[in-house]
């Protein structure tokens, strides 16, 4: 009998002294495993402003259009495209006569004072008292002209603040306010054509100028922001690793706004979380990294 439960006891002790050099060897093998090299960059609170870029085109907002009194030829024209006249100025000369009949000069004269915008008729040219011949707009009102495809046309209100560039002025910014949206969609383009008046053209901005529109259409302070290539996407759900103290821990997030490869946290971080923004894709729940640097 004694022989018996020696030789037991010896089976478990050489089962325990066995399971205990497996877990040594596991543990061993764990610690000369290589850390994951990742970059990490700290959660702050933000501005974030959600835009649209259009291409548009500057027109005055007071444009006139100039009809002659009589029939005739135009015989001459006193003025070119972009002159400045006053009210009242002669701008071009109309021939009523006919063959045979006394030769008479007939004055064409610019009922506002403003720009000329565009010069329809050519000299030699026969015109009516119903043809238009020029155009005469303020130089003082200017007015963007955009056609917003119809995907953006719930982004767009009235009052809504853009910001507008120039080629031709790039160091110059200006601003400019939504002040027309057409009613209906063009519907061979399908496209809402939207005016905006620009504050303050400095006197630089001309009419015809082809201008970039950034037009604001959210804005939302103090959120919190992550790099959207550091979030890892499974099914429906988002998550992040989050590094500390050398060791990562997979959080699930949600998102709102994205605006410039950023998103915003509405849930599932904290300001100061340093989240592993390179090397995530290798990661896996409760794993040891090394920092290697962190923005």
């Amino acid at each position: 009998m004694k022989r018996v439960l020696s030789v037991a006891c010896g089976v478990v002790l050489c089962a325990a002294l066995f399971s205990g050099c497996g877990k040594k060897q596991e543990v061993e093998k764990e610690a000369e495993k290589p850390l994951v090299t990742v970059m990490t960059k700290k959660i702050a609170a933000k501005d974030m402003e959600a835009y649209i870029d259009f291409s548009g085109t500057v027109k005055a907002l007071d444009t006139v259009t100039i009809y002659p009194t009589v029939s005739g030829k135009i015989v001459q024209w006193l003025v070119e495209e972009g002159d400045k006249v006053s009210k009242n100025q002669v701008i071009a000369q109309v021939d009523p006569s006919k063959p045979g009949a006394e030769f008479a000069l007939n004055a064409v004269r610019a009922s506002v004072a403003g720009t000329v915008t565009q010069i329809v008729q050519s000299i030699g040219s026969y015109v009516t008292s119903s043809s238009a011949i020029a155009e005469i707009s303020s130089a003082d009102k200017l007015e963007l002209t955009i056609q917003v495809s119809e995907k953006f046309v719930p982004f767009i209100a009235k009052g809504a603040t853009a910001a507008v560039s120039f080629k031709a002025y790039p160091d110059e910014a200006f601003s400019a306010r939504v002040t027309k949206i057409s009613p209906v969609l063009n519907a061979a383009t399908r496209t809402m054509a939207t005016a905006l008046t620009i504050d303050d053209a400095k006197g630089i901005v001309k009419a015809g100028m082809f201008a970039h529109v950034r037009l604001l259409t959210q804005k939302k302070e103090g959120v919190l922001c992550v790099s959207e290539e550091a979030i890892i996407h499974s099914g429906k759900k988002q998550y992040v690793f989050v590094a500390e103290n050398g060791v990562v821990s997979r959080r699930e997030i949600e998102t709102g706004l994205s605006v410039d490869g950023e998103a915003e946290v509405k849930s599932g971080l904290r300001k100061g979380d340093e989240v592993v923004v390179s090397g995530q894709n290798m990661l896996s729940d409760g794993q040891a990294v090394r920092v290697a640097a962190s923005e």
